[in-house]
């Protein structure tokens, strides 16, 4: 077999990205932010194929100018049909050879990436996983894909033993964890001192409003907080499919009044000023972002002991992680929606995959009285928060992190390092 021939980076390495922009969430507001700092500190240039149906405004005015931006299925305006699938591969292999890059980074993207591996050659190409692998479907696209790209790069632990234990991926892998945006870290950021004569406790929950990320749970736990005599009310910050049901499910458990759907929210330094607690009961979290932000404003979290969410929550040093014991049945009976759930999360605690489980409400609001009960351990906490984003997960270490093992990669050499996960 001949040898493969690596691409040295030349004097201005570049990048070529795929990556869906149809939105403007974290995810895509990270992703501009990474092309910045990856031209700002070690001078990557990026040239970017957006995979989507178009590039949401906002981010095309946060993208730097001198990026060229294309889409995947298109030749200029023209779209390109699905067949003959000679057309779309003749586009991709016209894309890679016009940016010419060091390394090619597909983000998140499990499905339909074989014809970008294809034309860039699995000697430049590098996965960056950031929760597909939870996905439903089993598509053998998908299979092929994984077992000819050679790298990968996962937002957490909890991504890489996804890969390995589900998809069993054998490639080479490297975890480098998200970091916070350097627009949501607060200008000066103050530790709190607790909150335990507060007449009323404000807890918040960050999600979209859907069935994976436990809202309905967090609803159930404050419902059992008022019954044991407890003021308290919940804040939510999001909106989603699940809206209406969860606002009944309010109502029918008789906290409709302490509980305020906030919807979007533009400015989350408000919404965090506005809160004791995040809590975040998801059933599936890859990575936990929202975490880190609340961490960032010094604001402690209760969460689901899932996936990566323990990872971003150090227990008993910056929050409480509730480990889930409840079936999927427990979650319907609560009264909330068990469908488009994906069939296997990771248990940090056990390290294997299985279904999906829940925290128990009552087990959850025992953990969120005992923190916020306790003013000593709450500031320990909100300080303890604060020291990890700066020194974890700061932004311009992330991406120098994530270009070391690009760079390492494209040379030849192997995509982790001494002291690299």
């Amino acid at each position: 077999m001949p040898k493969v021939r690596r691409c040295v980076p030349e004097s201005v390495p570049r990048l070529l990205h795929y990556v869906s922009l149809d939105g403007a969430g974290g995810v895509e507001f990270q992703f501009v932010d990474f092309v910045a700092r990856a031209r700002a500190l070690a001078g990557w240039r990026s040239d970017i194929v957006a995979c989507g149906q178009r590039t949401h405004p906002l981010i095309q005015d946060r993208l730097d100018p001198s990026v060229r931006l294309r889409r995947e299925k298109y030749a200029g305006r023209l779209k390109l049909p699905k067949w003959p699938p000679q057309l779309r591969a003749a586009c991709q292999r016209r894309y890679v050879r016009e940016s010419r890059p060091d390394a090619v980074l597909i983000w998140n993207r499990l499905r339909d990436s074989e014809d970008t591996l294809a034309a860039a050659g699995p000697q430049r190409c590098i996965y960056w996983e950031r929760g597909a692998a939870w996905f439903t479907g089993e598509s053998a696209s998908k299979r092929r894909f994984l077992d000819g790209v050679q790298a990968v790069l996962c937002n957490s632990h909890a991504a890489r033993r996804m890969l390995e234990l589900r998809w069993g991926y054998q490639g080479q892998l490297c975890v480098v964890p998200n970091a916070l945006r350097p627009a949501l870290m607060p200008q000066a950021p103050a530790a709190r001192s607790g909150c335990a004569d507060a007449p009323t406790w404000r807890l918040g929950v960050a999600a979209r409003l859907e069935s994976i990320k436990g809202v309905a749970l967090a609803i159930h736990a404050l419902a059992s907080m008022r019954d044991g005599g407890i003021s308290a009310e919940l804040h939510i910050a999001g909106d989603g499919p699940q809206r209406d049901s969860l606002m009944r499910l309010a109502k029918r458990l008789g906290v409709a009044r302490q509980v305020t759907f906030l919807g979007l929210v533009a400015d989350m330094a408000v919404f965090y000023s506005g809160i004791d607690l995040l809590v975040h009961a998801a059933l599936r979290e890859p990575f936990g972002q929202i975490v880190i932000e609340a961490a960032a404003y010094g604001v402690p979290s209760v969460v689901a002991g899932v996936d990566g969410l323990v990872e971003v929550t150090s227990d008993r040093e910056t929050g409480d992680v509730v480990w889930p014991q409840a079936d999927l049945a427990a979650y319907a009976a609560l009264g909330a929606d068990a469908e488009g759930l994906p069939p296997w999360v990771y248990h940090p605690n056990e390290d294997t995959i299985a279904a999906p489980r829940i925290v128990a409400p009552e087990i959850l609001a025992k953990a969120i009285i005992d923190l916020l009960a306790d003013n000593p351990r709450y500031a320990r906490y909100s300080a303890a928060g604060i020291e990890r984003v700066a020194t974890s997960f700061s932004f311009d270490t992330h991406v120098k992190r994530a270009l070391t093992a690009v760079g390492r990669f494209v040379e030849g050499r192997s995509l982790t390092w001494e002291g690299a996960s």
